[in-house]
Protein backbone atom coordinates (compact mmCIF):
# COMPACT_ATOMS: atom_id res chain seq x y z
CA UNK A 1 0.00 0.00 0.00
CA UNK A 2 1.18 3.42 -0.64
CA UNK A 3 2.23 6.02 2.05
CA UNK A 4 -0.96 7.31 1.94
CA UNK A 5 -2.73 4.57 2.82
CA UNK A 6 -0.55 4.02 5.21
CA UNK A 7 -1.04 6.48 7.21
CA UNK A 8 -4.97 6.50 7.01
CA UNK A 9 -5.03 3.67 8.85
CA UNK A 10 -2.35 4.95 11.38
CA UNK A 11 -3.90 7.64 11.75
CA UNK A 12 -7.67 6.74 12.34
CA UNK A 13 -6.29 3.77 15.02
CA UNK A 14 -8.06 4.48 17.85
CA UNK A 15 -11.15 5.06 15.89
CA UNK A 16 -10.70 1.53 13.60
CA UNK A 17 -9.94 -0.08 16.94
CA UNK A 18 -13.21 1.45 18.55
CA UNK A 19 -14.95 0.31 15.28
CA UNK A 20 -13.51 -3.04 14.82
CA UNK A 21 -13.80 -6.46 16.64
CA UNK A 22 -10.29 -7.59 16.98
CA UNK A 23 -11.44 -11.71 16.74
CA UNK A 24 -13.08 -10.63 13.15
CA UNK A 25 -10.74 -9.12 11.78
CA UNK A 26 -8.10 -11.64 12.91
CA UNK A 27 -9.80 -14.22 11.00
CA UNK A 28 -10.79 -12.59 7.67
CA UNK A 29 -7.60 -11.49 7.05
CA UNK A 30 -6.24 -15.19 7.69
CA UNK A 31 -9.11 -16.55 5.77
CA UNK A 32 -8.35 -13.73 2.96
CA UNK A 33 -4.37 -14.55 3.06
CA UNK A 34 -3.12 -11.07 4.08
CA UNK A 35 -2.09 -12.78 7.69
CA UNK A 36 -0.28 -16.29 8.06
CA UNK A 37 -0.91 -18.37 11.29
CA UNK A 38 2.95 -17.24 12.55
CA UNK A 39 2.36 -13.38 12.10
CA UNK A 40 -0.80 -14.18 14.04
CA UNK A 41 0.98 -15.88 16.83
CA UNK A 42 3.42 -13.73 16.91
CA UNK A 43 1.18 -10.41 17.97
CA UNK A 44 -0.83 -12.98 20.35
CA UNK A 45 2.34 -14.10 21.81
CA UNK A 46 4.00 -10.47 22.61
CA UNK A 47 0.89 -8.61 23.14
CA UNK A 48 -1.52 -10.29 26.12
CA UNK A 49 -3.84 -7.37 26.70
CA UNK A 50 -6.62 -6.65 23.58
CA UNK A 51 -6.38 -2.99 22.71
CA UNK A 52 -2.41 -3.77 21.96
CA UNK A 53 -2.71 -6.68 19.97
CA UNK A 54 -5.73 -4.98 18.05
CA UNK A 55 -3.18 -1.87 17.31
CA UNK A 56 -0.82 -4.31 16.23
CA UNK A 57 -3.10 -6.40 13.76
CA UNK A 58 -3.55 -3.11 11.96
CA UNK A 59 0.22 -2.42 12.23
CA UNK A 60 0.78 -5.53 10.53
CA UNK A 61 -1.96 -4.94 8.07
CA UNK A 62 -0.25 -1.60 6.87
CA UNK A 63 2.79 -3.46 5.68
CA UNK A 64 1.25 -6.60 4.03
CA UNK A 65 1.83 -5.13 0.23
CA UNK A 66 0.25 -3.30 -2.28
CA UNK A 67 -3.33 -4.93 -2.15
CA UNK A 68 -3.69 -4.78 1.62
CA UNK A 69 -5.54 -1.39 1.76
CA UNK A 70 -8.53 -2.62 -0.72
CA UNK A 71 -8.39 -6.07 1.66
CA UNK A 72 -8.84 -4.05 4.57
CA UNK A 73 -11.52 -1.98 2.63
CA UNK A 74 -13.44 -4.93 1.68
CA UNK A 75 -13.29 -6.91 4.96
CA UNK A 76 -14.47 -3.61 6.79
CA UNK A 77 -17.39 -3.27 4.47
CA UNK A 78 -19.01 -6.52 5.09
CA UNK A 79 -18.41 -6.47 8.81
CA UNK A 80 -17.74 -2.54 10.25
CA UNK A 81 -19.66 0.01 8.31
CA UNK A 82 -18.34 2.70 10.74
CA UNK A 83 -14.58 1.27 10.22
CA UNK A 84 -15.48 1.21 6.36
CA UNK A 85 -16.18 4.76 5.98
CA UNK A 86 -13.43 6.04 8.13
CA UNK A 87 -10.74 4.46 5.51
CA UNK A 88 -12.86 5.48 2.31
CA UNK A 89 -12.58 9.42 3.56
CA UNK A 90 -9.98 11.75 2.54
CA UNK A 91 -8.64 13.04 -0.26
CA UNK A 92 -7.88 10.28 -2.42
CA UNK A 93 -8.60 10.79 -6.01
CA UNK A 94 -8.88 8.67 -8.73
CA UNK A 95 -7.14 10.01 -12.05
CA UNK A 96 -9.34 11.20 -14.63
CA UNK A 97 -7.86 10.65 -18.22
CA UNK A 98 -10.61 13.27 -19.63
CA UNK A 99 -9.03 16.06 -18.06
CA UNK A 100 -8.40 19.00 -19.92
CA UNK A 101 -5.11 19.40 -21.36
CA UNK A 102 -3.34 22.70 -23.45
CA UNK A 103 -0.82 22.03 -26.09
CA UNK A 104 1.88 21.10 -23.81
CA UNK A 105 0.47 18.56 -21.95
CA UNK A 106 0.06 20.36 -19.02
CA UNK A 107 -3.25 21.51 -17.10
CA UNK A 108 -4.75 24.63 -17.89
CA UNK A 109 -5.55 26.06 -15.20
CA UNK A 110 -3.10 23.92 -12.71
CA UNK A 111 -1.33 27.23 -11.67
CA UNK A 112 -4.26 29.70 -11.75
CA UNK A 113 -5.12 30.70 -8.43
CA UNK A 114 -7.84 33.30 -9.31
CA UNK A 115 -9.45 30.46 -11.41
CA UNK A 116 -12.71 29.32 -10.08
CA UNK A 117 -12.14 25.65 -11.68
CA UNK A 118 -8.32 24.94 -10.42
CA UNK A 119 -8.27 21.47 -9.84
CA UNK A 120 -7.09 19.17 -7.10
CA UNK A 121 -3.95 17.49 -7.42
CA UNK A 122 -4.19 13.44 -8.16
CA UNK A 123 -3.15 11.34 -5.53
CA UNK A 124 -1.25 8.17 -5.84
CA UNK A 125 -3.66 5.32 -6.33
CA UNK A 126 -4.75 3.22 -9.06
CA UNK A 127 -7.68 2.60 -9.97
CA UNK A 128 -10.29 0.02 -8.78
CA UNK A 129 -9.93 -1.84 -11.84
CA UNK A 130 -6.63 -2.29 -12.07
CA UNK A 131 -6.53 -2.13 -8.08
CA UNK A 132 -9.08 -5.51 -8.26
CA UNK A 133 -6.54 -7.25 -10.84
CA UNK A 134 -3.45 -6.75 -8.59
CA UNK A 135 -5.18 -8.11 -5.16
CA UNK A 136 -6.37 -11.08 -7.65
CA UNK A 137 -3.06 -12.25 -8.15
CA UNK A 138 -1.32 -11.32 -4.96
CA UNK A 139 -4.17 -13.20 -3.44
CA UNK A 140 -3.58 -16.30 -5.38
CA UNK A 141 0.54 -16.04 -4.74
CA UNK A 142 -0.25 -16.16 -0.90
CA UNK A 143 -0.32 -19.05 1.20
CA UNK A 144 -2.09 -20.04 4.13
CA UNK A 145 0.13 -22.10 5.92
CA UNK A 146 3.27 -20.93 8.55
CA UNK A 147 5.38 -19.45 7.10
CA UNK A 148 8.80 -17.86 8.25
CA UNK A 149 9.79 -14.78 9.71
CA UNK A 150 12.78 -13.83 6.72
CA UNK A 151 9.97 -14.94 3.98
CA UNK A 152 7.73 -12.63 5.25
CA UNK A 153 10.27 -9.90 5.09
CA UNK A 154 11.09 -11.29 1.44
CA UNK A 155 7.66 -10.02 0.50
CA UNK A 156 8.12 -6.87 2.15
CA UNK A 157 11.20 -5.80 -0.15
CA UNK A 158 9.93 -7.43 -3.13
CA UNK A 159 6.72 -4.84 -2.64
CA UNK A 160 8.83 -2.05 -1.65
CA UNK A 161 7.45 -1.91 1.32
CA UNK A 162 9.46 -1.00 4.57
CA UNK A 163 10.62 -3.68 6.82
CA UNK A 164 9.63 -3.58 10.52
CA UNK A 165 12.60 -3.72 12.60
CA UNK A 166 13.68 -5.04 15.75
CA UNK A 167 13.93 -1.96 17.76
CA UNK A 168 10.95 -0.67 15.86
CA UNK A 169 12.93 2.71 13.92
CA UNK A 170 12.57 3.49 10.47
CA UNK A 171 14.71 2.86 7.65
CA UNK A 172 15.78 4.91 4.80
CA UNK A 173 14.19 3.32 1.48
CA UNK A 174 13.60 5.15 -1.99
CA UNK A 175 10.16 6.44 -2.37
CA UNK A 176 9.06 4.17 -5.11
CA UNK A 177 4.87 4.62 -5.06
CA UNK A 178 3.26 5.14 -7.89
CA UNK A 179 2.11 8.99 -8.95
CA UNK A 180 0.47 10.86 -11.55
CA UNK A 181 2.78 13.08 -13.59
CA UNK A 182 0.39 15.67 -13.75
CA UNK A 183 2.76 18.13 -15.26
CA UNK A 184 5.48 17.23 -18.05
CA UNK A 185 8.83 17.99 -17.27
CA UNK A 186 10.59 19.37 -21.07
CA UNK A 187 13.90 17.52 -21.71
CA UNK A 188 17.26 18.85 -22.46
CA UNK A 189 18.15 18.30 -25.65
CA UNK A 190 22.06 19.76 -25.38
CA UNK A 191 23.84 21.12 -22.49
CA UNK A 192 23.87 24.64 -21.82
CA UNK A 193 26.94 26.69 -22.70
CA UNK A 194 27.42 30.24 -20.41
CA UNK A 195 29.67 32.82 -21.40
CA UNK A 196 31.41 34.08 -17.70
CA UNK A 197 30.54 31.81 -15.20
CA UNK A 198 31.29 27.71 -14.61
CA UNK A 199 28.82 25.34 -14.70
CA UNK A 200 28.17 22.16 -11.95
CA UNK A 201 28.24 18.63 -13.56
CA UNK A 202 24.80 17.39 -14.23
CA UNK A 203 25.28 14.90 -16.96
CA UNK A 204 25.78 11.29 -15.36
CA UNK A 205 22.65 9.02 -14.46
CA UNK A 206 23.57 9.53 -11.36
CA UNK A 207 21.57 12.94 -11.96
CA UNK A 208 20.75 13.63 -8.00
CA UNK A 209 18.84 12.56 -4.61
CA UNK A 210 16.39 14.14 -3.05
CA UNK A 211 15.09 13.64 0.54
CA UNK A 212 11.89 15.33 1.51
CA UNK A 213 10.06 15.59 4.66
CA UNK A 214 5.99 16.28 4.69
CA UNK A 215 4.42 17.22 8.51
CA UNK A 216 0.80 16.67 7.47
CA UNK A 217 -0.55 15.68 10.87
CA UNK A 218 0.79 16.62 14.44
CA UNK A 219 0.45 14.43 18.07
CA UNK A 220 -2.25 15.47 20.02
CA UNK A 221 -3.01 17.83 17.78
CA UNK A 222 -0.34 20.65 19.10
CA UNK A 223 -0.56 21.95 15.05
CA UNK A 224 -3.44 22.19 12.56
CA UNK A 225 -3.35 19.48 10.11
CA UNK A 226 -1.89 20.79 6.89
CA UNK A 227 -4.62 19.79 4.28
CA UNK A 228 -3.54 20.12 0.93
CA UNK A 229 -0.09 18.86 1.54
CA UNK A 230 -0.76 15.47 -0.14
CA UNK A 231 -1.13 17.69 -3.43
CA UNK A 232 2.37 18.98 -2.66
CA UNK A 233 3.84 15.10 -2.42
CA UNK A 234 2.38 14.43 -5.77
CA UNK A 235 3.75 17.44 -7.90
CA UNK A 236 7.45 16.81 -5.81
CA UNK A 237 7.44 13.18 -6.58
CA UNK A 238 6.04 13.91 -10.12
CA UNK A 239 8.63 16.65 -10.48
CA UNK A 240 11.48 15.26 -8.98
CA UNK A 241 11.56 11.60 -10.59
CA UNK A 242 11.19 13.49 -14.20
CA UNK A 243 14.53 15.19 -13.26
CA UNK A 244 16.16 11.90 -12.89
CA UNK A 245 16.80 12.26 -9.06
CA UNK A 246 16.31 9.17 -6.34
CA UNK A 247 13.22 9.96 -4.05
CA UNK A 248 13.14 9.81 -0.75
CA UNK A 249 9.96 10.70 1.19
CA UNK A 250 8.96 10.53 4.24
CA UNK A 251 5.77 12.23 5.87
CA UNK A 252 4.78 12.74 9.78
CA UNK A 253 8.44 12.48 11.28
CA UNK A 254 9.52 12.90 14.74
CA UNK A 255 12.94 14.36 15.55
CA UNK A 256 14.14 10.60 16.07
CA UNK A 257 12.74 9.63 13.07
CA UNK A 258 14.43 12.26 11.19
CA UNK A 259 18.22 11.86 13.12
CA UNK A 260 18.16 8.50 12.20
CA UNK A 261 17.50 8.82 8.88
CA UNK A 262 20.00 11.56 7.92
CA UNK A 263 22.38 9.66 9.60
CA UNK A 264 21.51 6.60 7.23
CA UNK A 265 21.36 8.89 4.47
CA UNK A 266 24.85 10.28 5.28
CA UNK A 267 26.29 6.76 5.95
CA UNK A 268 24.60 5.85 2.30
CA UNK A 269 26.26 5.74 -1.26
CA UNK A 270 22.94 7.70 -2.68
CA UNK A 271 25.52 11.00 -1.62
CA UNK A 272 27.53 10.33 -4.57
CA UNK A 273 24.90 11.77 -6.96
CA UNK A 274 25.70 14.95 -8.69
CA UNK A 275 23.02 17.00 -6.36
CA UNK A 276 21.91 16.70 -3.29
CA UNK A 277 18.26 18.26 -2.66
CA UNK A 278 16.53 18.87 0.59
CA UNK A 279 13.13 19.87 1.10
CA UNK A 280 10.70 19.98 3.83
CA UNK A 281 7.17 21.01 4.65
CA UNK A 282 5.69 21.66 8.20
CA UNK A 283 4.22 24.51 10.34
CA UNK A 284 6.98 26.87 10.98
CA UNK A 285 8.23 30.19 12.80
CA UNK A 286 10.53 32.69 13.25
CA UNK A 287 11.57 34.35 16.02
CA UNK A 288 14.88 36.63 17.04
CA UNK A 289 16.76 35.82 13.92
CA UNK A 290 16.22 31.74 14.15
CA UNK A 291 14.09 29.48 11.83
CA UNK A 292 12.34 26.72 13.41
CA UNK A 293 10.29 23.93 12.10
CA UNK A 294 7.34 21.73 14.15
CA UNK A 295 7.82 18.05 13.62
CA UNK A 296 5.40 15.67 13.97
CA UNK A 297 5.70 15.23 17.79
CA UNK A 298 6.03 19.13 18.16
CA UNK A 299 9.40 18.60 18.51
CA UNK A 300 11.37 21.56 17.29
CA UNK A 301 14.19 21.83 13.90
CA UNK A 302 16.24 24.54 13.59
CA UNK A 303 17.24 25.60 10.02
CA UNK A 304 20.21 26.47 10.53
CA UNK A 305 20.61 22.88 12.21
CA UNK A 306 19.73 20.98 8.70
CA UNK A 307 22.27 23.40 7.08
CA UNK A 308 24.84 22.21 9.61
CA UNK A 309 24.43 18.67 8.93
CA UNK A 310 25.30 18.68 4.96
CA UNK A 311 27.72 21.07 5.28
CA UNK A 312 31.54 20.64 3.66
CA UNK A 313 32.35 19.87 7.70
CA UNK A 314 29.84 17.26 8.54
CA UNK A 315 28.73 15.76 5.26
CA UNK A 316 32.05 15.53 3.24
CA UNK A 317 30.38 13.34 0.54
CA UNK A 318 29.08 16.72 -0.87
CA UNK A 319 32.32 19.03 -0.86
CA UNK A 320 31.89 20.48 -4.44
CA UNK A 321 28.26 19.31 -5.22
CA UNK A 322 25.28 21.62 -5.39
CA UNK A 323 22.83 21.36 -2.33
CA UNK A 324 19.66 22.40 -2.72
CA UNK A 325 17.22 23.56 0.49
CA UNK A 326 13.95 24.24 0.17
CA UNK A 327 11.52 25.67 3.27
CA UNK A 328 7.91 25.75 2.75
CA UNK A 329 7.38 26.90 6.11
CA UNK A 330 5.65 30.06 7.76
CA UNK A 331 7.97 32.41 9.23
CA UNK A 332 5.91 34.30 11.30
CA UNK A 333 2.11 34.75 11.65
CA UNK A 334 1.61 38.47 9.98
CA UNK A 335 -0.21 38.36 6.88
CA UNK A 336 1.11 40.25 3.80
CA UNK A 337 -1.37 42.62 2.23
CA UNK A 338 1.10 44.86 0.40
CA UNK A 339 2.81 48.74 1.20
CA UNK A 340 2.86 51.10 -0.65
CA UNK A 341 6.18 52.41 -2.42
CA UNK A 342 8.10 54.83 -1.14
CA UNK A 343 11.83 56.50 -1.38
CA UNK A 344 15.04 54.34 0.60
CA UNK A 345 18.29 56.45 0.99
CA UNK A 346 20.95 53.21 -0.10
CA UNK A 347 24.71 52.73 1.80
CA UNK A 348 27.75 50.67 0.30
CA UNK A 349 29.52 48.99 2.57
CA UNK A 350 33.45 49.12 2.13
CA UNK A 351 35.20 46.48 -0.03
CA UNK A 352 38.24 44.62 1.40
CA UNK A 353 41.56 44.53 -1.46
CA UNK A 354 40.08 42.04 -4.14
CA UNK A 355 43.73 42.03 -5.17
CA UNK A 356 45.11 40.36 -2.52
CA UNK A 357 45.60 36.46 -3.41
CA UNK A 358 42.82 34.44 -1.63
CA UNK A 359 43.41 31.81 1.23
CA UNK A 360 43.86 28.32 0.01
CA UNK A 361 41.42 26.56 2.75
CA UNK A 362 37.69 25.47 2.00
CA UNK A 363 34.35 27.44 3.87
CA UNK A 364 32.91 25.60 5.53
CA UNK A 365 29.30 26.22 4.17
CA UNK A 366 29.60 26.19 -0.07
CA UNK A 367 27.67 25.13 -2.69
CA UNK A 368 24.44 25.86 -0.88
CA UNK A 369 21.09 27.33 -2.42
CA UNK A 370 18.44 27.36 -0.02
CA UNK A 371 14.85 28.72 -0.35
CA UNK A 372 11.95 30.14 1.87
CA UNK A 373 9.03 30.01 0.52
CA UNK A 374 8.24 33.23 2.76
CA UNK A 375 10.31 36.42 4.21
CA UNK A 376 11.08 36.18 7.93
CA UNK A 377 7.55 37.40 9.99
CA UNK A 378 5.07 36.25 7.56
CA UNK A 379 2.99 33.12 6.82
CA UNK A 380 2.59 30.99 4.05
CA UNK A 381 0.30 30.44 2.04
CA UNK A 382 -1.70 26.97 1.23
CA UNK A 383 -4.64 25.59 -1.08
CA UNK A 384 -6.57 23.10 0.69
CA UNK A 385 -7.41 21.48 -2.43
CA UNK A 386 -3.86 22.14 -4.91
CA UNK A 387 -1.05 22.55 -1.76
CA UNK A 388 1.72 25.00 -0.73
CA UNK A 389 1.78 27.96 -3.24
CA UNK A 390 5.82 27.42 -3.28
CA UNK A 391 5.45 24.05 -4.31
CA UNK A 392 2.23 24.66 -6.76
CA UNK A 393 4.38 27.58 -8.58
CA UNK A 394 8.07 25.74 -8.13
CA UNK A 395 6.59 22.39 -10.24
CA UNK A 396 5.26 24.46 -13.02
CA UNK A 397 7.96 26.96 -13.92
CA UNK A 398 10.53 23.51 -13.34
CA UNK A 399 8.31 21.65 -15.61
CA UNK A 400 8.32 24.34 -18.24
CA UNK A 401 11.91 26.13 -18.35
CA UNK A 402 14.42 23.31 -16.23
CA UNK A 403 15.17 22.41 -19.54
CA UNK A 404 17.36 25.22 -20.28
CA UNK A 405 16.78 27.37 -17.44
CA UNK A 406 19.47 27.31 -14.32
CA UNK A 407 18.49 26.94 -10.43
CA UNK A 408 19.14 30.53 -9.67
CA UNK A 409 17.17 32.05 -12.20
CA UNK A 410 14.25 29.27 -11.80
CA UNK A 411 13.43 30.46 -8.68
CA UNK A 412 13.46 34.25 -9.76
CA UNK A 413 11.01 32.80 -12.38
CA UNK A 414 9.10 30.86 -9.39
CA UNK A 415 9.13 34.53 -7.46
CA UNK A 416 7.35 36.12 -10.00
CA UNK A 417 4.93 33.52 -10.37
CA UNK A 418 4.19 33.01 -6.81
CA UNK A 419 3.61 37.03 -6.32
CA UNK A 420 0.57 37.09 -8.79
CA UNK A 421 -1.47 34.34 -6.43
CA UNK A 422 -3.90 36.22 -3.78
CA UNK A 423 -5.70 34.87 -1.35
CA UNK A 424 -9.64 35.93 -1.10
CA UNK A 425 -8.81 38.82 0.92
CA UNK A 426 -5.77 40.38 -0.90
CA UNK A 427 -2.79 38.29 0.83
CA UNK A 428 0.10 37.74 -0.98
CA UNK A 429 3.51 35.95 -0.66
CA UNK A 430 7.23 36.61 -1.29
CA UNK A 431 9.52 34.13 -2.07
CA UNK A 432 13.01 34.59 -0.34
CA UNK A 433 16.52 32.60 -1.46
CA UNK A 434 20.25 33.11 -0.61
CA UNK A 435 22.97 31.14 -1.39
CA UNK A 436 26.01 30.07 0.74
CA UNK A 437 28.90 29.85 -1.78
CA UNK A 438 27.09 28.52 -4.48
CA UNK A 439 28.68 30.74 -7.35
CA UNK A 440 28.67 27.97 -10.57
CA UNK A 441 25.49 28.00 -13.07
CA UNK A 442 23.33 24.67 -12.13
CA UNK A 443 21.27 23.22 -14.73
CA UNK A 444 19.53 20.18 -14.19
CA UNK A 445 19.45 19.06 -17.86
CA UNK A 446 16.09 16.64 -17.72
CA UNK A 447 16.41 13.95 -19.92
CA UNK A 448 19.96 14.50 -21.02
CA UNK A 449 23.20 12.33 -20.48
CA UNK A 450 26.66 11.53 -21.71
CA UNK A 451 26.75 8.04 -19.85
Amino acid sequence: MNQLERHRILRNMDQLVQNTSYEVLKKECYLRRMLSEVMIAVIEDRYRDEASKHKKLFEKITKRGPTAFQTLLDICQGNFPAAYKLLKGGPVVAFNQNQNLNVGGQHETFNSTFHPNRRRAVSANFGESSQLAVQQQRLERLSIGSRSISAEDEDAKNNNQEIETTDGKMRLVEYLEPVQDLLKVKLTTRPQRPRLLEVYPMTSTRRGVIFIVNIIKYKNNTHPTRNGAEADRDNLLSLFRQLGFTVFYYEDLTNGDFQLLVKELKNSPHLSAECFAFYILAHGNHNKGWDKIYLNDNSILFVHDILKLFNNENCPKLIGRPKLFFFSICRGDRADFGQYRSDANTERDGMINRNKEPPTNMPTYADMYICFSTVPGFSAHRDTSLGSWLVESMCKVWAEHAHDTDVEQLMKLVGKEMARYRTENLGMQTLACEQYGFYDLLYLNPGYSVE
